[in-house]
């Protein structure tokens, strides 16, 4: 079999498992159960919301029997953690679907352009780890965010005590003074109230999906308070003014650092860069590194390299507060 036959065989492959995939997931998405346990999954946790079989189902045999296998794996209950931190309306199957539509198309992509199969499995090894980044980036920016309003969100909690509201009735007005995501995860406590759960259940699944220490401790002092009273008023605000002090000590440590971390990314990324770019102006002279011999260990030392180095630079610069 000649290298043209072989090329169009694999293009072919590509195209009909991205073009499957991606019909999978598009009549995953159309076919949503909107029944009472998926709308009560949204504001309670996995094991308060009701089972799937439950509630009537518009989906196919097939894609239900799928979705419940994948369910009932150990890593789904991860996978659902993860999309509910990064606030992303997104089941595991679906998702899991993305990951595997998203290296094919981009394999697909990567053959039609440089037109070998020498790309393949970096074009699917890059698929395969872009939605992970790109999932765990968004979960990072949008914890980033929540704590970066998590003074102003004491303050004005504080502020509303204080006029005479109750903690939920204080959390119900913030929520609506508040911005993204701050404002979303607030109401969301207060939606879980509503539907039955107790305040510290609301606030135990607020921490678990924010992941942040400053929370917690203000979550520990409400709970310590509601057992033994206290001025609750003075608690937040003086865990508002530490919080406002150690975000300002952040500010300043991560201006110090932004060129190391630069350099990280420089480091990590301009390798393959420059890589990708002789490869696209001359094929064959790329390809002679890769022949077997002693010229293979150049891109392999380089790539391990890249890698240790984007790594360390990371740890170093990671200082924590």
């Amino acid at each position: 079999m000649n290298t043209t036959m072989l090329f169009v065989i694999s293009a072919a492959l590509l195209t009909a498992l991205a073009t499957l995939t991606l019909l999978l997931a598009l009549r995953s998405l159309l076919a949503r159960d909107s029944g009472v346990s998926e709308r009560l999954d949204l504001y309670l946790s996995a094991g308060m919301a009701l089972d799937a079989h439950e509630a009537p189902s518009d989906e196919a045999p097939l894609a239900r029997k799928l979705n419940e296998a994948i369910n009932r794996q150990s890593f789904a209950e991860r996978i659902a953690r993860e999309l509910s931190q990064a606030n992303l309306p997104l089941t595991v199957p679906e998702y899991l679907l993305m990951r595997a539509a998203v290296p094919l198309l981009l394999a697909l992509l990567a053959l039609f352009v440089w037109r070998t199969l020498l790309v393949l499995p970096l074009a699917l090894l890059l698929g395969y780890i872009v939605p992970i980044f790109w999932l765990r980036a968004r979960r990072r920016r949008r914890n980033r965010d929540f704590n970066d309003q998590l003074a102003e969100t004491l303050t004005l909690i504080a502020g509303s005590m204080r006029g005479g509201f109750s903690l939920l009735q204080s959390l119900a007005h913030t929520s609506k003074e508040s911005q993204e995501p701050t404002k979303s995860e607030l109401r969301r406590v207060t939606q879980e109230v509503q539907l039955g759960l107790s305040l510290g259940h609301a606030l135990d699944n607020l921490v678990q999906r924010m992941e942040s220490d400053d929370l917690e401790l203000v979550v520990t002092a409400i709970k310590i308070h509601a057992r033994v009273g206290g001025n609750l008023t003075l608690i937040l605000e003086n865990i508002s003014t530490t919080i406002r002090e150690r975000a300002k000590l952040r500010r300043e440590i991560r201006v110090i650092t932004s060129m190391q971390r630069l350099s990280s990314y420089v480091i990590g990324l301009l390798p393959l860069a420059l890589a990708l770019i002789i490869f696209s102006i001359n094929p064959q002279y790329m390809l002679r590194l890769f022949q077997p011999g002693w010229t293979l260990c150049i891109p392999l030392g380089a790539a391990v390299s890249a890698v240790l180095g984007f790594i360390l630079i990371q740890r170093i610069v990671d200082i924590k507060i």
